[in-house]
């Protein structure tokens, strides 16, 4: 009796995997498993859209000195991170079907994760497969079930595709200006004020190398706590100075951009040291 109860409930299983299987399956089957999910060459973009609940939309573009975002910051990308978002274009299908519109929810389409949106593709993000974890992605009339790597750009905010570097590439630092020390070049050369510990050239030319190389671990949108301390930056060629604010975030610091709005954070106080102080 024991046994046929267990080969009852057994079969009453597969029934049931097998109905689940149907029910999240679309009625036809089309596409090449192992396509691309797109035809979309990653070089001719130059435009992308990410739209979700994690923050306002914001929008990168590809200009002649690379990527920066133009909304809801204008501010340089971080260009690694797009790139690894470039590859969900190429990313290998599972399957594909014709999009049941009857059906939205089932595949997490009623209410999307996200809408990427690559030149003119758009891409929107649903739920879950049942068993296999694959993403159902939307592209205008079709279903694709990929693997799924790519939430964790889809649901990003605008901050975490900005450059983690505190200014544009390219760009030259003339001068430092902190409440205890300036640091500034004149006629070719770099000159500390006050300079009671008689730092030496290249002590000068590192402080300088420092600050101009400098890549945060993180940017966050700007807090509304007041700066405890108020620094600046010239560039070269510049008509004024970047304004930054110092937050002590003891062991860390947090350096405001006020003008755009962001908090670079430094992993120690280093940065704000003279030259030839180390601790």
């Amino acid at each position: 009796m024991r046994k046929q109860s267990l080969v009852n409930l057994l079969l009453l299983l597969l029934v049931a995997a097998l109905g689940l299987f149907v029910w999240h399956t679309p009625d036809e089957e089309s596409g090449h498993p192992g396509s691309p999910l797109t035809r979309l060459d990653p070089a001719t973009v130059k435009r992308i859209t990410i739209s979700n609940k994690n923050g306002p939309r914001f929008v990168l573009q590809r200009g002649t000195r690379g990527w920066h975002m133009t909304e809801p910051y204008q501010v340089g990308a971080n260009t690694p991170r797009i790139n690894s978002l470039l590859d969900l274009l190429s990313t290998p299908q599972i399957e594909s079907f014709a999009l049941p519109s009857d059906r939205l929810a089932e595949f997490g389409l009623e209410q999307p994760l996200a809408e990427l949106t690559f030149n003119q593709t758009k891409i929107t993000f649903g739920g879950t497969h049942p068993y296999n974890y694959g993403r159902y992605l939307r592209i205008d009339d079709q279903l694709y079930l990929t693997n799924d790597i790519f939430p964790h750009h889809a649901l990003a905010r605008a901050e975490e595709f900005i450059s983690h570097a505190l200014f544009p590439d390219g760009e030259e630092i003339s001068e430092i200006n902190t409440p205890t020390w300036r640091l500034y070049r004149q006629q070719g050369v770099w000159t500390l004020d006050p300079d009671g510990a008689g730092s030496n050239p290249e002590q000068l030319q590192e402080k300088v190398a420092a600050w101009q190389h400098t890549r945060v671990p993180k940017v966050i949108k700007a807090p509304d706590t007041p700066p405890e301390q108020q620094l600046t930056i010239r560039l070269r060629g510049s008509e004024g100075p970047i304004k930054l604010g110092v937050i002590s975030q003891a062991p860390r610091i947090l350096l405001i951009n006020q003008a755009l709005g962001l908090g670079y954070q430094l992993n120690s106080d280093a940065l704000l040291r003279a030259p030839g102080i180390y601790q």
